[in-house]
């Protein structure tokens, strides 16, 4: 059997003090013109360099693709950086921690959240003067971000809220937070939840106003339907105002969602009712959005982040690449 072929080596550069892994600059063919950026988001208690392994398995799978005259000029990179408090980052290790060990679970976790999505734009802004000084250099012009477990929480968000990002690839994460943190307080027999059977959760200290004030400006699921259930048959009138959100955060995007049907983590319950939203509206009243989306549900597999998502991945880059000037293809739905 064929050993795997040695992962890629990245450039490490320093953007406003953050460190930053570049994979593929040294991939770029010759007559590179136009260039896709591909920003990877790890996982919690992880590092940018777990993201070595995605990143060079996109790169070669568009090098070895079919060339055709209208993918020359086009080359990848891949851009892994820390979370915060992740990594090179990493100040509190208990602030990474679940309910069992950290009373601040929900709070921690949202901010990293934010704060990554955050970060993927802010180095969205500055990473082409860092890359590709002048003169004669290509121009970064389609931006995917491709998110694991928390990671996909952040890809979530910073697909909703950048409309310079494209294409989202979300692995075993979740566009619900309150959905997810309140299904986990459940599990984790936190006495906020269990003294009110989930009615008084959220404004309790373990989900207090003020974070439920912040999911309500940039979580997916928050966005669109504020602290309320989700409506999968929504009236005119609500439809009017569904719509004004998608155009502005989604219109013509394209985003693939891969699952565990085994999760126990981020269960696949918890974004069900809103990917189900999606897939409706897209389907029916939201057809003309051009919004693409790909939800895989992996019979059997629990929270991880399996070769075969790695391969949906790079199958789902590589199309986007090809359609950057035209079409991405057929929507798809759950599968």
């Amino acid at each position: 059997m064929s050993k795997a072929p040695p992962l890629l080596l990245p450039k490490t550069i320093s953007i406003s003090g953050l460190l930053v892994d570049v994979y593929g600059v040294d991939e770029l063919p010759p007559s590179c013109e136009s260039v896709s950026c591909l920003w990877l988001l790890h996982g919690r208690t992880r590092s940018k360099e777990d993201m070595a392994e995605t990143a060079s398995t996109c790169i070669r799978h568009w090098k070895q693709r079919p060339v055709d005259d209208t993918t020359t000029t086009r080359g990848l990179l891949c851009v892994s950086f820390d979370q915060r408090n992740h990594g090179t980052r990493q100040t509190s290790a208990i602030a990474n921690q679940g309910w069992m060990e950290n009373d601040n679970h929900a709070v921690d976790m949202y901010s990293i959240i934010h704060g990554t999505a955050l970060d993927t734009s802010f180095l969205i802004d500055h990473l082409a003067s860092y890359v590709f000084p002048p003169p004669n250099a290509p121009v970064i012009d389609q931006h995917l971000v491709m998110g694991v477990s928390l990671g996909g929480h952040a890809t979530w968000q910073v697909f909703f809220n950048d409309p310079r990002v494209t294409g989202g690839i979300v692995i075993v994460g979740c566009p619900d937070f309150m959905y997810l943190m309140s299904d986990r307080a459940q599990l984790s027999e936190r006495e906020a939840y269990l003294t009110s059977n989930g009615t008084q959760f959220f404004g309790s200290k373990d989900f207090p106003d003020t974070l439920i004030s912040s999911v309500l400006k940039r979580d997916p699921k928050a966005l669109l339907f504020g602290r309320g259930e989700v409506t999968h048959r929504p009236s005119e009138i609500e439809q009017r105002y569904l719509r004004g959100i998608l155009d502005s955060c989604v219109r013509g995007k394209s985003l693939l969602i891969c699952s565990g049907g085994d999760d126990k983590l981020v269960p696949y319950r918890c974004s069900e009712p809103f990917l189900r939203f999606v897939e409706e509206a897209t389907q029916s009243w939201y057809s003309d959005g051009d919004l693409h989306i790909e939800d895989i549900v992996y019979p059997g597999v629990g929270h991880e982040y399996t070769v075969e998502m790695i391969n949906a991945t790079s199958m789902f880059v590589t199309d986007a690449m090809s359609g950057a000037a035209g079409n991405l293809g057929p929507k798809m739905s759950k599968i």
